[in-house]
């Protein structure tokens, strides 16, 4: 079996997230700031407005830690986190805490080229450029999640960074997960998926679960994980289905933002899934894990 090396970040978009994470993230607060902070996020139905407020604050405190202190190392990302502030309880703090915590995020990434050193959650994944682009993505998502919330139509994402968004996914959020299956786990693929953008190349996705009984407490795991694979070659023995559509549409069912896709402000769009039942209902759970 052959697997894919993936693919960081994208150094071509460097120049553009920064305009991109301050956008999204004035968007976001926009669309949060009228919205009662007990609403429930439909994308993510166990967080309140301000529970989404709080989070990119949070997110955006947190990586502009990383990236101002230099952190490579497990230690300091405990000591960061450990010396977080606690979450503001009046909604004007905490809205005036998220402005603050995008401005720091956004001049350490002014600050620093993409290839300088800093810690990521993904050892295939290291460096500043990294975080640009994670941080391009979970604006861009939240901001949508925010839209939801408010009743507002979901506005457009630029292609390019749709594109992006849905190779982020594949390259760096499903396969990180590989890294966290425990030692007495074993994993089994069970499906593979085509993945094909309108007018694009095929992208192969395996789908494996790792199961198992964990020691300490006997509690049961059956979880699912996805890596690209090479090529459908690699492919043959698995149950098969397909995942069509526009790069927009991929990209927020790739993030579990498939919602969305009915309250586009120029239109509703789809996913088009087809194939072996086994194979799609594998894909349904994965998808259904979610990504924050």
């Amino acid at each position: 079996m052959s697997l894919v090396t993936p693919e960081c970040f994208d150094g071509g978009m460097s120049d553009d997230a920064i305009t991109t994470i301050r956008h999204e993230a004035e968007r976001f607060a926009s669309a949060l700031t009228r919205t009662d902070p007990a609403q429930q996020v439909p994308t993510c139905p166990e967080w309140t407005a301000d529970d989404l407020l709080w989070h990119l604050t949070e997110v955006h405190e947190f990586w502009a830690q990383i990236l101002a202190t230099g952190a490579t190392t497990e230690e300091e990302v405990m000591a960061i986190e450990g010396a977080k502030a606690p979450r503001p309880e009046e909604r004007q703090a905490l809205l005036e805490r998220r402005e603050a915590a995008t401005e720091a995020l956004l001049a350490q990434l002014e600050a620093h080229a993409d290839g300088d050193p800093a810690w990521f959650w993904y050892s295939a994944c290291q460096g500043v450029g990294i975080t640009r682009r994670m941080q391009t993505h979970e604006a861009t998502i939240h901001r949508v999640d925010a839209e939801l919330t408010a009743g507002r139509p979901v506005s457009t994402i630029d292609p390019r960074t749709a594109a992006d968004g849905l190779d982020h996914v594949l390259e760096v959020m499903w396969p990180a997960a590989h890294e966290w299956i425990p030692e007495w786990a074993r994993t089994a693929p069970v499906a593979a998926i085509e993945i094909r953008t309108q007018g694009g190349s095929p992208r192969w996705l395996e789908i494996s679960r790792w199961r198992g009984t964990r020691p300490r407490d006997g509690q049961e795991f059956d979880v699912p994980v996805g890596r690209l694979l090479d090529g459908p070659a690699d492919a043959d023995a698995l149950p098969r289905a397909r995942a069509t559509g526009s790069a927009l549409a991929l990209d927020l069912w790739a993030w579990g933002r498939a919602l969305a896709l009915s309250h586009l402000a120029e239109g509703p769009q789809e996913v088009g899934i087809h194939g072996d039942p086994a194979a799609i209902t594998e894909l349904e759970t994965l998808i259904a894990a979610g990504h924050d």
